[in-house]
């Protein structure tokens, strides 16, 4: 039986990645379906029952709420900036 050498460990590449992730180098793959971005957020749960009743009263989802709530808020950013 022959004994073989082991050659040199390759390159990691998760260390590749994870430097190419780094502050500076890019920017991170995120999910998108069409035109949309998912984000994870994390708030307080009373305010998160706030969204919630408001959402139910206006029959709106959770999602569609603040997707329309942030789009007024960044058109009255615009419009100040103006």
């Amino acid at each position: 039986m022959t004994i073989n050498k082991r050659s040199a460990p390759k390159a990691d590449d998760a260390g590749e990645k994870f430097i190419a992730k780094a502050e500076g180098r890019g920017h991170a793959v995120r999910w998108v379906r069409g035109n949309r971005t998912q984000i994870t957020l994390s708030i307080a749960p009373d305010l998160l029952r706030q969204v919630d009743a408001i959402a139910q009263r206006k029959h709106l989802s959770r999602a569609a709420l603040l997707t329309v709530r942030l789009g007024e808020k960044m058109q009255e950013e615009a419009e100040r900036a103006a």
